[in-house]
């Protein structure tokens, strides 16, 4: 009968580099004991690396700076995470900002906006955490990306603190965008951005 570890790794190599891992991915494995036996011992072999409790990862090879074998990347686990979790990932009111040009600052740690709770998630010694910030699960019910962006966006800033130079960033983006594109998620939108939107189609309200 073939071992536990003997299945673990035909998985894992199957995966690839930079694969993250859950012992649950490892069900059929074996029993749960010896899912967490091999799975250490696949660790000092370095055939795996244990990026935190119950969070591993197949090491990415470092073939051009000599650094030896390197973790998966934050986008990976948060992926990983929200796949097993169930829930959705998305662009930060910053970024949203950022892509629109309504904003120059740029998120340079790995945050994500999610339809599930906060939480920080530290996968890694010396690495910054994975930061979830929950917002209402409409955000990611709009079929076009630009109005997810631009609700997440103006949500954030506000009807009272907009400036005109974003009125006008804005009214920039919409003209390049079709109406008929958006029209469905306009109702899904707040009257006052739906008003501001529809404005530069000529339907306000």
């Amino acid at each position: 009968m073939e071992s536990t570890e003997k299945k673990i790794s035909a998985v894992i190599n199957a995966g690839g580099q930079g694969k993250v891992y859950f012992p649950a991915d490892f069900f059929d494995c074996g029993t749960p004991k010896a899912v967490s036996k091999a799975l250490q011992r696949l660790v000092r072999k370095e055939k795996l690396m244990r990026l935190s409790r119950g969070i591993y990862c197949t090491p990415c090879k470092d073939s051009m700076w000599g650094m030896g074998p390197l973790p998966a990347s934050s986008e990976a686990v948060a992926e990983a995470i929200a796949d097993r979790d169930g829930i959705r990932l998305g662009p930060t009111a910053c970024e949203a900002q950022n892509a629109l040009g309504l904003s120059e600052q740029v998120v340079v740690n790995p945050v994500y906006s999610t339809d599930g709770p906060y939480r920080e998630i530290y996968y890694r010694d010396g690495f910054r955490p994975i930061i979830m910030y929950h917002v209402s699960p409409r955000m990611f019910s709009y079929k076009s990306k630009v109005m997810m962006l631009v609700n997440l966006a103006l949500e954030d800033i506000g009807k009272e603190n907009l400036w005109q130079f974003d009125m006008d960033a804005l009214e920039s983006l919409f003209h390049r965008v079709p109406y008929e594109e958006i029209r469905s998620d306009l109702r899904k939108t707040p009257a006052w951005i739906r008003n501001i939107i529809m404005g530069y189609y000529g339907k306000a309200s």
